[in-house]
């Protein structure tokens, strides 16, 4: 049985006097892959960030590799301190809609910098897991381009080389392939394809169906800050429970 490798309880958060999320829970095990599915508005990316620390809750808990990164103890939400909470944050890798690549810097460098800099690797060493990683998103042979000479798919394979070079023991995917045509988006889906079957955990809001039907192990749907259904991908897709859960699928697929 597999371990584990994240836990989210009863989480709750918004902006302002806006609720965003109303008591999401589930739980991740090592090696799974996660697809959160839903209608645009329906709080997917404010989880991924809640999740990552990015947000702040308003109650409820988050723990990652056995660790409490948030609780909420008689009404109030306590972090882990700082120093603790970078360390837990680093479990975790993140790659958003928009590349984010440092602009000055070359690809290589745009994978070296974290490792040695929050690491503290060597250069060498730093250097040695970067070229593996970009030939593992099959761009070594972009190492010295800048990010203005890349497509838009090259930017965000090397942005995920980039956060697997921090060796996250979990991936975070809010919408990768959003901002991308038909043909780039299915060089990053491969990427995230090939993760998933190394047994890579992984977290991935994605309005592409299909690889949230033959790549996720666990299917979630959300709507209006909730979960409605939640499921293997097969029970999900084909014999939907929920009429929401319907609608969206009758309306995406």
């Amino acid at each position: 049985m597999s371990e584990m490798i994240l836990s989210v309880k009863d989480v709750v958060a918004g902006f302002g006097s806006e609720e965003i999320l109303h008591g999401i829970s589930f739980d991740v095990n090592a090696g799974e892959a996660i697809a959160i599915i839903g209608p645009s508005g329906s709080g997917k990316s404010t989880l991924l960030r809640c999740i990552q620390g990015i947000m702040k809750l308003r109650s409820g808990s988050v723990e990652v590799d056995g660790e409490a990164m948030v609780r909420t103890e008689n009404d109030r939400v306590i972090y882990a301190h700082e120093r603790e909470l970078r360390r837990i944050r680093l479990k975790m890798g993140m790659v958003f809609q928009s590349f984010n690549l440092f602009p000055h810097m070359n690809v290589l460098q745009n994978l070296m910098e974290a490792p040695v800099r929050v690491l503290g690797r060597s250069k060498e060493e730093a250097q040695e897991k970067a070229m593996g990683l970009l030939k593992k998103v099959d761009l070594a042979e972009k190492a010295k381009a800048m990010p203005c000479e890349l497509s838009g798919g090259q930017q965000q394979r090397v942005a995920i080389a980039r956060a697997l070079a921090m060796d996250p023991a979990i991936m975070c995917f809010d919408e990768p392939t959003s901002a991308l045509d038909p043909k780039l988006t299915g060089e990053v889906l491969k990427v995230m394809r090939d993760l998933a079957n190394e047994g890579m955990t992984m977290l991935v809001v994605t309005h592409e169906m299909v690889f949230a039907r033959n790549v996720a192990n666990h299917v979630i749907f959300m709507e209006n800050g909730v979960i409605v259904e939640e499921g293997p991908p097969k029970d999900v897709f084909e014999n939907p429970q929920q009429e929401s859960t319907k609608n969206f699928l009758a309306t995406d697929l």
